[in-house]
């Protein structure tokens, strides 16, 4: 991740050089998007970052597998590959195994549980997984911490995302999570606090709190559980079916959003059908700009995301949790802040918000109208830049959260 952080920080020198360029026309920024992207993956290649071994079709019982160095973490893998590449690219699915974790292992893969869950996801590969895909299964890095929301964790799927979609010709709005017992929890929590990689997330005998995967920010991101009737151990199936059931309120006043299944599998207990979740994953496709965007700012483990869909921030917010709420429809604007603790919720009243922008979400040669907290703010006008194309590209690697407008949005009511 050093070597992406320093491919951003060249992008971000070379925008001081840039503050004044003219604007680009919507044809221009269109055809710029293609040419900055052979650019970026280039400088990326030089830099080192294309790490990932090519995908395999096979397993071999005997050979050491690739790791992934996470800092002081070293994470075994296996980058698997089913079938033919289609056309539009290679779906990507992380696959994340149960188990979890025990403080008496005798070191970092030292526990002989989540060396016999790896395997079960790889037999599950060969005979259960959809075809076509490119498939990761990551082994846990550490047995004695054994969490997949852990920010070693993150780290590890990040990168992998973003060289898979560089290097692997994986398309971005394909890649899907998903995990069986404790991977089937990390797969909710990703769903509620790193939506905005994913098509879908599915967990399988899995369940968690709305308070570690918020409910409201899995509106664009497709959502399942699979869980047992019987799978009563820490209230599992009890967790699925409440928070099923805030899914379902939410959908309820938002028709457009939060597609969700809970799945009760009638006679199961922790063993169920694992073939119904990656079925219904892979018919989902991920919607990058999405008409709004409910982003609940709170950390995820130690790490507060600055970016969510079309939506970002400078640094974490002094004060957490942050709910914002944005919609674009029609060039209008519409953006709700708000402070939340238990008590309550009031109005943000102060901080940056910024808005990336393009001619999918807005005709940028019109002006904005602009709402925040209810109050009108007047027409606003936004310029196409090439730094913005550049910068939001160097941010994510990802070209389809690739922007080529953006305006910042002081929260602090007008004077």
């Amino acid at each position: 991740m050093r070597a992406a952080a320093a491919t951003l920080a060249a992008t971000l020198a070379a925008a001081l050089t840039a503050q004044h360029e003219p604007g680009l026309t919507r044809a221009a920024a269109e055809a710029l998007l293609p040419q900055l992207v052979a650019e970026h993956r280039d400088a990326a290649r030089r830099a080192g970052r294309d790490t990932l071994p090519t995908p395999t079709t096979t397993l071999t019982a005997d050979a050491a597998p690739p790791m992934l160095r996470l800092g002081d973490y070293s994470m075994p893998f296996l980058l698997l590959q089913k079938g033919e590449r289609p056309a539009g690219g290679w779906p990507l699915f992380l696959c994340l195994h149960g188990g979890g974790g025990n403080a008496e292992a005798s070191g970092p893969h030292g526990w002989d549980v989540n060396d016999r869950e790896w395997r079960a996801q790889q037999t599950l590969w060969r005979r259960r997984y959809p075809s076509p895909g490119l498939y990761f299964i990551p082994r846990m890095a550490d047995d004695r911490r054994g969490r997949w929301y852990h920010d070693h964790n993150q780290l590890a799927f990040e990168q992998v995302i973003r060289e898979a979609i560089l290097f692997h010709g994986v398309d971005a709005n394909r890649v899907y999570l998903m995990g069986i017992s404790e991977g089937g929890y990390g797969a909710i929590r990703f769903a509620g606090n790193r939506p905005d990689r994913f098509a879908a997330t599915g967990a399988m005998a899995a369940a968690e709190p709305a308070s570690t995967s918020p409910p409201e920010n899995m509106r664009n991101v497709a959502t399942r559980i699979d869980i047992g009737e019987q799978d009563t151990m820490f209230d599992r199936v009890g967790l699925a079916r409440r928070l099923g059931e805030r899914l379902a309120e939410l959908q309820q006043a938002d028709a457009d959003g939060y597609d969700f299944v809970v799945h009760v599998q009638a006679g199961r207990g922790h063993g169920i059908d694992y073939s119904l979740t990656p079925a219904w994953l892979v018919t989902k496709v991920r919607n990058p700009r999405p008409r709004r965007v409910p982003w609940l700012v709170t950390p995820f483990d130690t790490r507060v995301a600055l970016q969510h869909y079309w939506l970002a921030l400078r640094e974490p917010p002094a004060v957490m949790p942050l709910f914002i709420d944005a919609t674009i429809e029609q060039n209008r604007l519409v953006i709700r802040a708000e402070r939340r603790d238990e008590a309550a919720a009031t109005a943000a009243l102060t901080g940056t918000l910024l808005v990336r922008l393009d001619d999918q979400l807005a005709d940028l040669d019109r002006p904005l109208s602009l709402t925040v907290n209810g109050v009108d703010r007047g027409e606003v006008r936004v310029q196409r830049r090439r730094e913005v194309l550049a910068r939001t590209l160097a941010e994510r690697d990802d070209p389809a959260l690739a922007f080529s407008a953006e305006l910042e949005v002081d929260l602090a009511a007008p004077r």
